[in-house]
């Protein structure tokens, strides 16, 4: 697998959050600041005591709300459908 670095990638991440924000799918008034690196969100089958290591992710950006601190993550295909992953 080919390692994905952030850094080039940055600005069509920041392109395609854009032009979410323009659409009004989230807001703040004092605007976004983007999270520097990538997000893994793990998918787990069932719930249990134990942490479970490994296995599918969802792989994300996210911004955090100037003014809320509200954290938003977006799905890295989503943002960026042509990115191999």
């Amino acid at each position: 697998m080919e390692v994905i670095n952030f850094e080039q990638y940055k600005p069509k991440i920041l392109a395609a959050i854009e032009s979410k924000l323009k659409i009004g799918a989230i807001s703040d008034p004092n605007g976004f600041i983007l999270i520097d690196g990538f997000i893994n969100m793990p998918l787990q089958k069932e719930m249990g005591g134990a942490f479970v290591i490994g296995g599918p992710t969802v792989p994300a950006v996210a911004v955090v709300g100037k003014s809320t601190g509200l954290i938003y993550t977006f799905a890295l295909k989503v943002l960026i459908p042509d990115i191999q992953l």
